[in-house]
């Protein structure tokens, strides 16, 4: 069975909290402003990439999707960043339902309607670890078309007032890594709602390695768009669980033994202080937009034209 790995990258649809951007003007307003883009692209570039050309299985594909009217200075940056990861391909559509954009993808992994394949998610600020592909390739082996496979177990990067921590995080049926078998003509993983579909279809879950990095930064879609930047952390539930379960924290601890000896199993191509970096970084949304030499105002449209 053929092994695709999918990530959306700021696209223009109605998805998950994507469905508030849904005129041009709230795109380029939102999605689009440049110092957003700065914070994707920064994440992107330094934890989830890398952790794509690491994976110590090659033989997988990975399909970035995004929007053909995303501005093309995005455009040209995203094809830059991409271009040395051999299983990488980046699908630029011109349709709002991701569904739609995807139809071709799913017939082609499928070979064309013969046999099973294998699909997984990933959102662009996050990583799996550097033997997911492997370990999904045996855990996949073990369920029947139309199930799916969790790996519950992985790791938590935040950031709170302004220092960049981590713990470990386990999460049955969490979205990151989460991979359905698909029959031929099936769903696509961005398709369900993963805590749902968990409770209809049988499962596969191994929660005994670390399988992710999940990131929690300023510029979270899960956050909501109703600010670019979401820097005050004290609202942010998760993070309030997390400070009260780890006293260390508030001694100027930022991280846990636990959770460095998860980062080290699952992504042993970076230094985990080079992972906080990154973190601490997402703070500075228009500086990073500045080194990116992207404009620190808002695109008003048209500047793109289809590809």
């Amino acid at each position: 069975m053929q092994i695709w790995g999918h990530c959306r990258f700021s696209f223009f649809g109605r998805s998950d909290t994507g469905r508030e951007i849904d005129t041009p003007e709230a795109a380029f307003g939102k999605l689009w402003h440049p110092a957003r883009m700065a914070v994707r692209f920064h994440l992107m570039e330094t934890i989830l990439l890398p952790a794509i050309r690491a994976q110590t299985d090659p033989d997988f594909r990975f399909q970035i999707v995004t929007s053909t009217q995303m501005p093309d200075l995005f455009q040209d940056r995203l094809d830059r960043v991409t271009a040395d990861i051999p299983q990488l391909r980046i699908l630029r559509s011109p349709h709002g339902d991701l569904n739609r954009a995807l139809r071709a993808t799913m017939a082609e992994a499928s070979g064309d309607g013969s046999e099973p394949s294998v699909h997984f998610r990933v959102d662009d600020d996050d990583a799996v670890s550097v033997d997911y592909i492997a370990r999904l390739r045996g855990a996949a082996r073990r369920v029947d078309p139309g199930g799916m496979v969790t790996f519950p177990s992985g790791v938590i990067g935040f950031l709170h007032q302004g220092i960049a921590r981590h713990v470990t995080f386990q999460k049955h049926s969490i979205a990151i890594g989460l991979a359905l078998v698909v029959a031929p003509g099936g769903r696509n993983p961005f398709h369900i709602q993963h805590g749902v579909h968990a409770t209809l279809v049988p499962s596969f879950t191994d929660p005994t390695f670390p399988a992710y990095h999940y990131t929690l930064h300023s510029a979270n879609n899960t956050s909501g768009y109703d600010r670019l930047f979401h820097l005050d952390s004290s609202d942010n539930r998760r993070i309030q669980k997390i400070i009260a379960q780890n006293p260390g924290f508030a001694a100027g601890e930022v991280t846990t033994p636990k959770a460095e000896a998860a980062l080290a199993a699952a992504f042993p191509h970076v230094a985990p202080e080079a992972l906080r970096r990154a973190i601490g970084r997402a703070a500075d949304p228009l500086g990073l937009a500045e080194e990116m030499g992207f404009p620190t105002a808002p695109f008003t449209p048209p500047v793109t034209t289809a590809r």
